[in-house]
């Protein structure tokens, strides 16, 4: 699958129920996806799989991933898109 094809299959997962994911999702994938190390790039799907609820709370900073890789992947990308609205 080309590149251009995965991040139109992210785009479409990044559709959720709760605006506070997407808004989240649809910066890092728009504004710093395509910058990212292969690695970064590889966490995205791994993201995309979790639960709408538990993005909500990771990304209102209400909680954080139990699993230690992917609370370092979410405080990157919170980090991005942070710094790229102030």
């Amino acid at each position: 699958m080309s590149h251009d094809d995965l991040k139109r299959q992210y785009r479409w997962q990044c559709r959720r129920g709760a605006s506070e994911a997407e808004v989240v999702l649809f910066a890092y994938l728009d504004d710093h996806f395509d910058n990212e190390s292969p690695d970064h790039q590889a966490w995205f799907p791994k993201l995309l799989a979790c639960e709408d609820a538990d993005m909500f709370e990771w990304f209102t900073r209400r909680s954080e991933p139990q699993d230690p890789a992917l609370r370092e992947y979410v405080r990157h990308v919170l980090a991005l898109v942070s710094a790229k609205k102030g």
